[in-house]
C-alpha cells in the first residue's frame, strides 16, 4: 500500500503544470517519456515515514458523497480517494492492477453468455464502523446508481444501468456482478464503494455526508472539516489492515487560484497545480526553493451550452458561436508559456497522448467567419447598427458565465467575447463566486453558456457520458 500511496500522491499532481516544493522528495528520477511525464520518483523505502501534506484545492467539498451530484468534483474525489475502496488501479506503466488490500481477485468471464465479474474480497476490509465490506455495499451501490428518478440524486448511472444484477458467489466473500450487455468499461464501476448505510435511501445518499463521510475504509480516516479555515484533514487510521502509510496527516486547503502562488512561496501550502496560469509559472521558476515539474493532464477546458434559450435553441446560432472563436490563438495565450507547441483538443473522449486520439471536429474545430455568417443568414439573424445581429426583436446575446478568482478563464471568457463580436454575436461576460459557480449554477444547469473543465480518466468510454 505504501508504494500505491505515493503513487495517487504523485499522480494527483500531474494535472496540468505542477509546482512542488523541493524537500517533499529527493531530486533522484529524471522526466520520462520524452520530458512528458515528470513524476520524480523516488522507493518508498527512502521516503522519511510521518509527516503533513498540506494539498491545496480550489474550493472545499460540500458532500463526501461522490457518487451525488454535488460531490461529483475533482477536490471531493481526491479527499475521498484517501478513504475509500478502490478495487483496480493503474500503475505507473498504465497497466490495471488489483488493489490487494480490498479485493484478492476479480476476474472476468462469461457465463452462459453474458459478462460476468467476480470479486473474491479481502476479508480483513472492513469499514470504519466495524462491518465487513461485503455484497450489501455493492447490491446497494447498484441500486442508487442503476437509473436516475429514484429520488437519488446521482451523477452518473453509466455501467450500472447495464448490470442485471449483483449476488452472492461461492463464499461470503464473493461477488458476482453479471451485465446485460458487454460493458467494456467495467474496471472503474463501485471505485470508491460507498457503504450499504450511504445507499439506504435517497435522503441518506444525498444529506448525510454533507458534512462529514460517516464511514470510511482507507489507509486515512476523516478529522475535521474547519468552513473557517477552509480545510479538510485526514489522518492516518490505526484500524487500516495494509501497509502504512507513509504520512501521518494531509490537509486539504481551499484556495482561490489566484492566492496559491503566494501560499506556496510564503511556506502555507506544499503543492499547486498550476494549470494554466502564466504569473504563477513564471514566479514558481524564479523561485530557487521551488521544482516545477510538467505533464499532460487528462483535463480539457471547454465551453459548454446550458439549458436552450430563445438564442441558443438553434442548431445554427451553437454552430455560429463555436466557428466565431479560435481555439488555437486561445491556446496559445493561455497555454503557450507552458507548452510552446501547444494545440487544441480535438477529441473530448480519446485525449491528446493516446492511441486512439483522433480530430474529430469536422468542419467545426477551426475558425470561418464566413461559414458563421452564412448560418446566421440563413437562419435569418441580422446584423444592427452596433454589428450584433437580431431576429424578430430578439439580440443574438448570450450570457457566458466563469468564476472569480481564475485570471485564465477570465481572460480566455474577454477572447472569446472579442471574437465573437465580430461574427455579429454578443457574449455577455458574467462573474460568478467560485464558492456558487458550480453548486448553485453548473450543476444545476442555470446558466446559458458557461467555461469549465473536464476531468478525463483512464477509462474514456465509462467518464464521458456526461460529455
Amino acid at each position: 500500500m505504501k508504494s500505491k500511496l505515493v503513487k495517487r500522491v504523485i499522480a494527483l499532481a500531474l494535472v496540468g503544470a505542477v509546482v512542488a516544493p523541493f524537500g517533499m522528495t529527493t531530486q533522484a528520477g529524471a522526466a520520462k517519456d520524452g520530458g512528458s511525464r515528470q513524476i520524480n520518483e523516488v522507493p518508498v523505502a527512502n521516503l522519511k515515514q510521518g509527516g503533513v501534506f498540506r494539498f491545496v484545492q480550489v474550493d472545499i467539498c460540500p458532500n463526501f458523497n461522490t457518487s451525488a451530484i454535488e460531490g461529483n468534483l475533482l477536490n471531493c474525489s481526491q479527499v475521498m480517494n484517501t478513504m475509500l475502496p478502490q478495487y483496480i488501479y493503474f500503475d505507473k506503466n498504465a497497466v490495471l492492477q488489483i488493489d490487494k488490500n480490498y479485493a484478492l481477485d476479480i476476474k472476468a468471464s462469461r457465463v452462459d453468455g453474458k459478462q460476468t465479474v467476480t470479486y473474491s474480497l479481502n476479508p480483513k476490509a472492513k469499514w470504519s464502523d466495524g462491518k465487513t465490506i461485503g455484497l450489501a455495499d455493492f447490491v446497494g451501490m447498484w441500486n442508487a446508481l442503476k437509473k436516475s428518478g429514484q429520488g437519488f440524486n446521482i451523477t452518473s448511472s453509466a455501467g450500472y444501468e447495464k448490470i442485471e444484477s449483483v449476488k452472492k458467489g461461492k463464499t461470503a466473500n464473493e461477488v458476482v456482478v453479471t451485465f446485460s450487455e458487454t460493458y467494456p468499461d467495467w474496471q472503474p464501476l463501485f471505485s470508491a464503494l460507498k457503504p450499504a448505510a450511504l445507499t439506504a435511501s435517497p435522503d441518506a445518499f444525498n444529506t448525510s455526508w454533507k458534512a462529514a463521510p460517516l464511514v470510511t475504509a482507507g489507509p486515512f480516516k476523516f478529522k475535521a472539516l474547519d468552513k473557517v479555515t477552509r480545510t479538510i484533514t485526514v489522518e492516518r487510521d490505526k484500524k487500516w489492515w495494509g501497509d502504512k502509510p507513509v504520512l501521518d496527516t494531509i490537509i486539504f486547503k481551499a484556495l482561490p487560484q489566484a492566492a496559491q502562488i503566494d501560499a506556496l512561496l510564503n511556506g502555507e501550502i506544499d503543492y499547486m497545480d498550476v494549470g494554466n496560469d502564466t504569473n504563477a509559472l513564471k514566479r514558481a521558476r524564479e523561485n530557487s526553493k521551488v521544482r516545477v515539474d510538467v505533464a499532460k493532464a487528462p483535463t480539457h477546458e471547454h465551453f459548454t451550452f446550458g439549458p436552450v434559450t430563445a438564442v441558443t435553441k438553434e442548431v445554427e446560432v451553437r454552430q455560429a458561436i463555436m466557428l466565431s472563436i479560435d481555439r488555437q490563438q486561445i491556446a496559445t495565450a493561455i497555454q503557450g508559456i507552458v507548452d510552446p507547441k501547444v494545440k487544441p483538443n480535438n477529441n473530448h473522449v480519446f485525449l491528446d497522448g493516446t492511441s486512439c486520439n483522433q480530430d474529430n471536429t469536422g468542419t467545426l474545430g477551426k475558425r470561418d467567419l464566413t461559414a458563421a455568417a452564412k448560418l446566421l443568414d440563413g437562419a435569418g439573424w441580422v446584423k444592427g447598427a452596433d454589428g450584433i445581429r437580431a431576429k424578430g426583436g430578439t439580440r443574438l446575446s448570450v450570457k457566458l458565465i466563469y468564476p472569480s478568482g481564475n485570471d485564465n478563464r477570465r481572460d480566455t471568457v474577454l477572447l472569446a467575447t472579442a471574437m465573437a463580436k465580430e461574427a455579429g454575436i454578443e457574449l455577455v461576460p458574467t462573474l460568478i463566486p467560485t464558492a456558487d459557480y458550480f453548486g448553485k449554477y453548473v450543476l444545476v444547469s442555470k446558466f446559458e453558456m458557461a467555461i469549465f473543465a473536464w476531468v478525463g480518466t483512464n477509462f474514456p468510454i465509462a467518464s464521458s457520458p456526461n460529455l
